[in-house]
C-alpha cells in the first residue's frame, strides 16, 4: 500500500529542494532509459537544482552530462549534498552502469503521489478514482486480479471477460493501461515463479529488471508459452514489480489466515491497509511493504506521525525479500528513529504465520 508523501508539491515543485532535485533526476533518467532519444526536460531541471544545491553546500557542480552521470553512479552520501539522507539511502546510487536507474530510485519514484506527473503510475490513478467515487469493491476486484500470477500474461479475451465484472468504462480503460501487447511470444519463456515473460539477456533468462524471481524458482527447466492465435498481453513491468509480486504475498497471507479461521478483508477502506485481520476481540492491520532497500522502509516509517503508529498495525516483508536480504527486518529497525523502535512491529511473511498460529 502506498501513502501520501510528506514532501508537498506547490506549483509542480516540491518544497524540499533536495527532494525536488532527486525527483527530477530520477524521473528524467527513467524516461530516458525507457524512451532513449534526447535527454528529457526533467534531467535539465534536475541539473539546475543540483547546481544550486552544490553552491549551497560549497561543492563544484557537474560541468556536463557525462560528469553528472558519473556522480549519480556514486553512493548518494558522496554527492556532497546535505539532506539527502532523510529521503534516500546514503549507500545507494541513482544510476547503475549495467541497467540505468537503480532499484532504490524506482522505489523512490513509486512513492510519489503525483500520477499526473508520472504517467506510468496507473495504479495510483485507479486508487484515486476508486476513492473519489467510493468504489471499494471494484478496487478490491482489480487488485486481486492483478495479484494473480495466472493473469501476468493472458490472451485478450480473458481480460475482456474481466471487464464484464467491472462494468465501469473509466476503470476498464485504466486496467487496460496496466497491460501491453506481447509481440513474438517465442522470444520469451514463462517465469516459473510469477508467470511473467523471461527475456534472454547477457547469457541468462531474466524476469524484469530486478530479476527477483531467479532466486525463488528453478530456472534450469523453464517453459515456453502455449501456442495461440490469440493476441497476448502482459502486465507492464511496473505492474509486475509493484503489484503482482507483493500481491502474490498478500493473497497467500489472506488465504492462509482465512483458512485458519480469521476474518480477513483485502484492501479495506480502498487500500488504507493491505489486509484487515479480525478476531472476536482484536483487529490487526497488515501493511505489506516491498522496498528493495530496508533503509527506504525505515524512511517510510520515520516519516509517519506517532499517531499513525500503533500495536494494531504490522508491517510485513514478503518472504522473497527477506530471503534476498538476510536480516532485512533487523536492518529496518536499526534505521528507525529511537522513538519509533518500540512502536513498530515488522515481520516477514513467515513470521506472521507463526505469530498468528498458522501452519506453514
Amino acid at each position: 500500500m502506498k501513502k501520501e508523501s510528506k514532501h508537498i508539491i506547490r506549483g509542480g515543485e516540491y518544497v524540499n529542494q533536495p527532494y525536488n532535485m532527486l525527483y527530477k533526476l530520477a524521473i528524467g533518467f527513467k524516461k530516458w532509459e525507457e524512451q532513449k532519444g534526447s535527454l528529457p526536460e526533467e534531467v535539465h531541471d534536475g541539473v539546475k537544482l543540483m547546481v544550486s544545491e552544490c553552491a549551497r553546500n560549497q561543492m563544484y557542480p557537474p560541468t556536463d552530462i557525462n560528469q553528472l552521470m558519473k556522480i549519480l553512479t556514486l553512493p548518494s552520501k558522496e554527492w556532497g549534498i546535505s539532506g539527502l539522507e532523510s529521503i534516500f539511502p546514503p549507500e545507494a546510487s541513482l544510476l547503475n552502469n549495467e541497467f540505468g536507474v537503480t532499484l532504490e530510485a524506482e522505489d523512490f519514484l513509486e512513492e510519489i503521489e503525483s500520477p499526473e506527473e508520472y504517467e506510468q503510475s496507473i495504479m495510483k490513478q485507479i486508487l484515486l478514482y476508486c476513492r473519489t467515487n467510493s468504489l471499494e469493491d471494484s478496487y478490491r476486484l482489480i487488485r486481486v486480479f492483478l495479484s494473480n500470477k495466472s493473469h501476468s500474461v493472458i490472451p485478450f479475451y480473458k481480460l475482456y471477460d474481466f471487464y464484464g465484472k467491472l462494468r465501469n468504462q473509466d476503470l476498464i480503460q485504466l486496467v487496460s493501461s496496466c497491460y501491453e501487447e506481447v509481440g513474438n511470444i517465442d522470444h520469451y519463456r514463462k517465469c516459473p515463479n510469477c508467470g511473467w515473460t523471461l527475456e534472454w539477456k547477457n547469457g541468462h533468462w531474466r524476469c524484469n529488471k530486478e530479476n527477483t524471481c531467479h532466486a525463488l524458482s528453478d530456472f534450469r527447466s523453464i517453459e515456453h508459452y502455449d501456442e495461440t492465435d490469440e493476441k497476448l498481453l502482459r502486465m507492464k513491468p511496473g505492474i509486475q514489480k509493484y503489484i503482482l509480486l507483493p500481491g502474490m504475498s498478500e493473497l497467500r497471507i489472506a488465504d492462509k489466515l482465512s483458512k485458519k479461521g480469521y476474518k480477513v478483508t483485502m484492501y479495506p477502506n480502498i487500500d488504507e491497509y493491505d489486509i484487515k485481520v479480525e478476531t472476536i476481540d482484536n483487529v490487526t492491520m497488515l501493511d505489506v511493504k516491498d522496498y528493495y532497500n530496508p533503509y527506504q522502509l525505515a524512511l517510510y516509517i520515520n516519516n509517519k506521525s506517532a499517531t499513525e503508529l500503533n500495536d494494531n498495525v504490522w508491517y510485513i516483508v514478503p518472504d522473497y525479500r527477506a530471503k534476498l536480504f538476510p536480516e532485512y527486518q533487523k536492518r529496518v529497525k536499526d534505521y528507525l528513529h529511537d522513538d519509533r523502535k518500540h512502536l513498530v512491529k515488522i515481520f516477514s511473511e513467515s513470521e506472521v504465520y507463526k505469530v498468528l498460529g498458522v501452519s506453514l
